[in-house]
């Protein structure tokens, strides 16, 4: 049997593409280039954590992609290739980790580059009840939309079933009270970045860990070599 360069040139270059295909997750981060500009409070709190905005307040936060998202979307639904999340509205985080948050839809926009230029993102989390959630539990919601981010607080839900995005027991329908609050017509602005090596290999860069398995690829091959292989 004989290995040919060609052989072990294509197994480092799989190494290779293994760790540049690594490389590519994404994050995309939002930050309220001015707060809050309105706002609407509760007058009197008959149910839920009633809380109120500031117009000092405003969306932020990031979302992760497994990859970079690609060029000339149109209100794409990226919602299969994020990772995580997690969005603040001021008061409430949305967070992908936790159990009471439910997606209902991310709708992404991008320019030939693949730079982020409009978003219709809506996320929710409920505030009472447990899961299978009801019609009059309470919830909250963040949406960020052409730039523009907004916020609802301690509202009513008024239907529950499975979102656009696919997630089940959202509330798909809501209703603002005498105990909920909101706040909106903050600019928002989107930026990428990669996103970092796993911290359970923080020894060795990306390209040191792709050199090390092709030095290995070749010391096996020299070990079969002494062989007779």
């Amino acid at each position: 049997m004989t290995i040919h360069f060609r052989h072990w040139m294509a197994a480092l270059a799989l190494l290779l593409a293994a760790g540049w295909a690594h490389a590519q997750a994404t994050i995309y981060s939002a930050t309220s280039t001015s707060p809050y500009t309105s706002k609407s409070d509760f007058s009197l709190c008959g149910a839920g954590p009633c809380q109120n905005f500031t117009l000092t307040m405003g969306p932020s936060g990031s979302f992760t992609t497994s990859s970079p998202l690609p060029g000339g979307l149109i209100s794409a639904n990226i919602f299969p290739l994020i990772t995580a999340f997690s969005l603040s509205d001021g008061i409430n985080t949305y967070s992908s980790a936790d159990p009471a948050v439910r997606v209902v839809q991310v709708l992404v926009t991008t320019d030939p580059s693949g730079v982020v230029v409009n978003t219709n993102i809506f996320i929710a989390r409920w505030l009472t009840g447990t899961s299978p959630h009801v019609v009059n539990d309470r919830v909250s919601r963040i949406q960020i939309a052409g730039g523009i981010g907004s916020a609802l607080h301690n509202i009513r839900c008024g239907a529950v079933a499975v979102a656009p995005s696919g997630v089940p027991d959202a509330c798909t329908a809501s209703f603002p009270d005498t105990s909920a609050s909101g706040a909106g017509l903050a600019a928002v602005a989107w930026a990428a970045a990669p996103a970092p090596s796993p911290a359970s290999i923080p020894t060795l860069s990306e390209w040191g860990l792709i050199l090390m398995a092709g030095l290995l690829v070749l010391a096996s091959l020299a070990a079969l070599r002494r062989l007779g292989f």
